[in-house]
């Protein structure tokens, strides 16, 4: 996370590796099974589908349940954050995801599913947003580039590791009188219980609070993020007119269009290439490798975007290579290799666009206004979570492929794309190692 450039000054790059090492190893652990129990239902429903007699479209409906919640509760949760602080706050959701996403293991049908997946989203609501808010509170916006990459890059891992990995927990099926489902459930949720236990001690709210940053260290932070708020055009902006600016609203179609790429793969990669005749085991490693280059995609546009300072059109770019992704897929319904290749090129695009997204609100959002904006538009751009699985699951139930709900995804994410670029936000930011602090 320091600055690249040789003449950068001792101070800025002795504070910046130490915040980064402090904090992103931890905060992106926590989004690594954040993502692992959101998204470990997509392997489950291999085996759980059949053994609890889930059509499609039904299992769409429970995946899905988790957004309705996920979306009322960011705002509040976001605000909370902002009451209590992030130490509490995001080790408090820590645990109440890691709880409820266990007790997924005790599903019996539609109902409970659609209830459990209902309180899982209650629980994870405020991390993302909360967690993009706290990144302002410590990395000037030159160094947010990056560290949004690292946080994601932990996401995208979840999806590639984690795929295998509950691909391997099945194999337990019997054991102690569980199906292998029910073990992925149980399993991969303790580390989240685990992490909430260790955050009082790692997270602090500002740079001031810090015990591992010196005196001189912490004034610098503090000084650079002050200087930079007083800089945004939003930062004198009450909250309410913020919120009803056109680029917000823009930003948040956008990202709501974009989700329909995100959530209309994750929950069904596994599924669709099981449709081409793999094995379940075949099947969860084949799934790895789209979320596996959404990791190159996260980091090479993330680092070219902090060295050139440019944002919207890294964003663009990056959507359109992953709806360039899921056309493909879409055209090619049947040829395992094009629509893996397919799937892999929408997974490069999808992780390549998602970090240098969350630079464009709080390029222009302000202090008093950057932690409901956050919240506002990944809450609205989140109703593609639970939209996106019940078109998949719909299309699927009544053309017999997934042919036709790749294409339509694909087509969202184009025209999401052009209003990313319509929404007109200026990022002026000083490309990382240009400026000697």
């Amino acid at each position: 996370m320091a600055p690249t450039s040789q003449a950068a000054p001792p101070l800025e790059n002795a504070t910046m590796r130490k915040v980064a090492w402090r904090l992103l190893p931890f905060v992106g652990l926590g989004y690594f099974f954040n993502a692992l129990d959101r998204s470990n239902v997509a392997v489950a429903a291999l085996t759980m589908n059949k053994s609890l007699g889930f059509t499609a479209a039904e299992y769409g409906l429970g995946a899905g349940a988790f957004f309705w919640s996920y979306v009322l509760f960011q705002v509040p949760s976001n605000v909370m954050l902002t009451k209590f602080g992030a130490r509490r706050w995001l080790s408090a959701i820590m645990l109440a995801w890691g709880l409820c996403s266990g007790a997924t293991a005790l599903v019996t049908d539609v109902t409970s599913f659609v209830v459990v997946r209902f309180l899982l989203g209650i629980a994870e609501a405020g991390y993302f947003a909360g967690v993009t808010y706290f990144m302002t509170c410590w990395f000037p916006g030159r160094f947010r580039g990056r560290a949004m990459g690292v946080f994601f890059v932990f996401s995208a891992a979840a999806v590639s590791l984690g795929s295998p990995l509950s691909g391997t927990i099945v194999g337990l099926n019997g054991w102690l009188g569980l199906a292998g489902w029910q073990w992925i459930f149980l399993i991969e949720a303790l580390p989240s219980v685990l992490l909430a236990l260790c955050g009082p001690f790692i997270l602090r709210d500002r740079p001031t609070q810090a015990p591992w940053l010196d005196n001189h260290e912490s004034a610098w932070l503090e000084d650079a993020l002050e200087r930079e708020q007083a800089g945004k055009e939003g930062h004198a902006v009450p909250i309410l007119r913020a919120l009803r600016s056109r680029r917000l609203i823009l930003l948040a179609l956008g990202y709501l269009g974009n989700g329909f790429g995100v959530y209309g793969t994750v929950f069904f990669v596994p599924l669709i290439i099981k449709d081409l005749g793999f094995s379940n085991l075949a099947t969860s490693w084949l799934a790895a490798l789209p979320a596996a280059l959404g990791v190159v995609g996260m980091i090479l546009f993330s680092r070219s975007s902090d060295r050139t300072g440019e944002r919207v059109w890294h964003v663009v770019v990056a959507m359109g290579i992953g709806a360039a992704g899921l056309l493909l897929t879409g055209m090619t319904i049947g040829s395992a290799p094009l629509e893996l290749i397919g799937l892999c090129i929408a997974g490069f695009g999808i992780g390549a666009d998602l970090p240098v997204f969350w630079n464009l609100p709080t390029a222009y959002l302000g202090a008093a206004s950057a932690a409901a904006g956050i919240a506002v538009i990944n809450s609205f751009g989140n109703l593609s979570g639970y939209l996106a699985p019940q078109l998949v699951g719909l299309l699927r139930d009544r053309t017999g492929n997934y042919g036709a709900a790749m294409l339509t995804c694909g087509t969202i994410m184009v025209v999401s794309a052009v209003l990313i670029r319509a929404a007109g936000v200026r990022v002026v930011e000083v490309p990382v190692g240009a400026v000697h602090g």
